[in-house]
């Protein structure tokens, strides 16, 4: 399986996700629901991505061992 992000990407879009996570704590009664609802689903792909990449780099190191 080829990777679909590199690592440095992996790295922004986990330091991207802690800055949304870090908004929604910050200012959680600033933000209406559809705000909300936006926010989460941006955390979904953000985060499914960097979890992606993640498992794939733990099957390949494991696979060098």
């Amino acid at each position: 399986m080829s990777r679909e992000i590199t690592l440095q990407q992996a790295v922004e879009r986990a330091h991207q996700t802690e800055i949304i996570c870090r908004l929604i704590e910050d200012y959680p009664h600033r933000l209406v629901d559809s705000e909300v609802s936006a926010m989460a689903t941006l955390l979904k792909r953000l985060s499914g991505d960097v979890v992606a990449w993640l498992i794939e780099e733990q099957a390949q190191r494991e696979g060098k061992a």
